[in-house]
């Protein structure tokens, strides 16, 4: 995997920017893979979405560092919280979600396997207004029934409503794929959990910085007349001290 940087850091950007909100994890990894790309970003929408996200944090720390740091809110008082999270330390925790494979268990003999959620189950939800809705289709396309094993019938629970032991298996299988932080708000003391999505967290910070870099550029091709080409493979300690003579 490598850093997003120069080049690399605005075609992760132009290609996250033309796809929707689900698609741009998978944008910016299929640009920092070696001999990959933006069109290979679809190939990664069927890897379960554990296993996207324990990528998260690596690329992040190479990309931008082993320390995040997040700003939120305290639901008790609204005062802002400040805190920074150890990269490493999440992509630790993501581990054992990423390497969850398919549940088997039989209830009542009856069979059932429970796979984990893919983006492409997230985006065939997307033109469902009700989550109700929404998590019975998630089950229903994650969820296979192998049948009686007494009987070898296979009828059973393809459609909603499932059985309870199927929604409570489901919640465990993605439990430890959530990142859930407990804070206290110096300013009331109440204590709360504050839920990080990575995914988000790491394309707000691509933008920000690509954005950045296009300022760069176009104040040192506005300055010595270089091409984007060529102001892009310096290193950023190089770009630093052009910029710095530009402004004296």
């Amino acid at each position: 995997m490598r850093a997003l940087t120069g080049e690399l850091l605005l075609a992760a950007w132009e290609a996250g920017s033309t796809v929707p909100d689900l698609h741009r994890p998978l944008a910016l990894l299929a640009c920092a893979r070696p001999g990959a790309g933006p069109a290979s970003a679809p190939k990664l929408a069927s890897m379960p979405i554990a296993a996207r996200d324990r990528e998260r944090p690596r690329l992040r720390e190479l990309t931008f560092g082993p320390w995040l740091a997040v700003v939120g809110s305290c639901p008790a008082c609204g005062e802002r919280l400040e805190f920074t999270l150890d990269g490493g330390e999440l992509a630790a925790g993501l581990e054992a979600a990423a390497t969850a494979g398919p549940v088997e268990w039989t209830e009542d003999g009856h069979g059932y396997r429970l796979r984990p959620v893919t983006t492409d189950d997230l985006l065939a939800t997307l033109h469902l207004p009700d989550a109700g809705e929404a998590q019975d289709l998630l089950l229903a396309r994650c969820l296979e029934d192998l049948g009686d094993r007494r009987t070898e019938d296979g009828a059973g629970c393809g459609t909603a409503p499932f059985p309870a032991s199927v929604v409570k298996r489901f919640e465990e299988l993605h439990a430890d794929g959530e990142i859930r932080c407990a804070v206290d708000c110096p300013a009331c003391g109440a204590r709360h959990l504050h839920e990080l999505d990575i995914a988000r967290f790491l394309w707000r910070e691509v933008a920000v910085a690509a954005r950045r870099l296009l300022a760069e550029v176009h104040v040192l091709a506005s300055a010595y007349g270089w091409r984007e080409q060529d102001i892009l493979e310096l290193s950023p300690r190089r770009r630093a001290a052009y910029l710095e003579l530009v402004g004296q």
